[in-house]
């Protein structure tokens, strides 16, 4: 597997080159545990910790690594291990407000392109969680897709009233309605 297989485009390519350390290799972070990460690159994916530089000048939670990031790595232990030297630019960040009336944030994902809104269009269609989900996603510069499942539920005069209702409300991504007993 290459790079480009993962989503390291030219665009990517291109930060790398700003960043200027020939030490390390670029590696996309899948999953985050605390204080660990797993990294992975071309060919593996391994175990990384932060440098101490890295975390002791990351001035909020937003300057860590989250999955779907590009990080900067050197690797050890003939590959079996990589301590994660920088961090590149985001093209996008999935985060959502924290709990209580402090304004912070938890991340959820970094570089996404495309984000699927699953709503059922049965009694739990719900148009103002649609609306929040949305600021989200139009927030961190991400494509939104509605999925409408369960669309053997309804008629599909009440298919169109729920499209509808989300057009009247001026959201105007990709909306695509399923159902997994019909095939549709």
């Amino acid at each position: 597997m290459e790079l480009r297989e993962l989503g390291f485009d030219q665009w990517f390519q291109s930060k790398q080159e700003e960043l200027q350390r020939p030490d390390c290799s670029a590696a996309r972070v899948t999953a985050v545990n605390r204080d660990s990460y797993l990294v992975r690159n071309g060919n593996s994916e391994v175990l990384a910790e932060l440098t101490g530089k890295l975390t002791f000048t990351a001035e909020s939670s937003t300057d860590y690594p989250y999955v779907g990031d590009w990080v900067l790595v050197q690797y050890y232990n003939s590959g079996t291990f990589a301590v994660i030297h920088g961090l590149f630019p985001r093209k996008s960040f999935l985060r959502r407000k924290t709990p209580g009336k402090k304004i912070d944030y938890q991340a959820i994902a970094a570089n996404i392109d495309v984000a699927l809104i699953v709503q059922s269009c049965d009694v739990d269609f719900n148009l103002r969680r649609l609306e929040r989900y949305l600021v989200m996603i139009n927030e961190g510069q991400i494509e939104p897709v509605l999925l409408l499942t369960k669309s053997d539920l309804v008629s599909p005069e009440e298919l169109e009233q729920r499209i509808s209702t989300v057009r009247k409300a001026n959201i105007n991504c990709r909306a695509i309605a399923l159902s997994n007993i019909t095939g549709s």
